[in-house]
């Protein structure tokens, strides 16, 4: 198992229309959003905008959850999504329009020829073959084969393993995303 601890000087910022976005992870090593050559990229994003339409990603499974305000979601035909702060993520296709009214900060799990998934956890998040982040929303002490580290708000592990195990979380929430990798 490799544990690599994220703080906010391993992440890219970048803009977007409706505000900025810190890219976590992506996956494979040479992978590159701005051309969309990756298979599964860990981020999150300020929506600074009351209503902002999302980047059309055909090809791409989309998870997001507000870590911080909330918002609605709405897709041409659907019912619209009432996402509110540390909701359970929602899911859905990066190809179909996706208009946004609320002002929030965001995570996001993307996941293009891969398979994966995202949620919050409170008191335990499992660890599963391939790549598992967590993210700690607001701090957070996680404890993983006998050792703690204490994440500051905003910070992750980075976890690759071949082998599922469990870590327990003190403190807290944290979202946990997983990649097949």
């Amino acid at each position: 198992m490799q544990i690599q601890h994220l703080t906010g000087k391993d992440y890219k910022v970048s803009q977007w229309s409706g505000g900025t976005t810190t890219e976590i992870f992506i996956w494979p090593e040479d992978a590159d959003y701005a051309t969309r050559q990756f298979r599964l990229r860990i981020s999150s994003a300020t929506v600074e905008l009351a209503e902002s339409d999302f980047t059309a990603l055909p090809g791409v499974i989309r998870y997001i959850v507000p870590l911080r305000g909330g918002f609605t979601l709405t897709h041409p035909g659907c019912e619209a999504v009432k996402l509110a702060a540390l909701d359970t993520p929602y899911r859905f296709s990066g190809e179909i329009p996706t208009h946004c009214v609320g002002k929030a900060t965001d995570f996001n799990l993307m996941l293009k020829n891969a398979e994966g998934e995202m949620e919050v956890c409170g008191v335990t998040a499992a660890i599963l073959p391939g790549v598992t982040c967590l993210y700690a929303a607001e701090g957070a002490v996680i404890t993983l084969e006998n050792r703690e580290y204490c994440l500051a708000s905003a910070e992750a592990l980075l976890i690759f393993s071949q082998s599922a195990t469990a870590a327990t979380i003190t403190g807290g929430p944290v979202i946990r995303c997983h990649g097949k990798i």
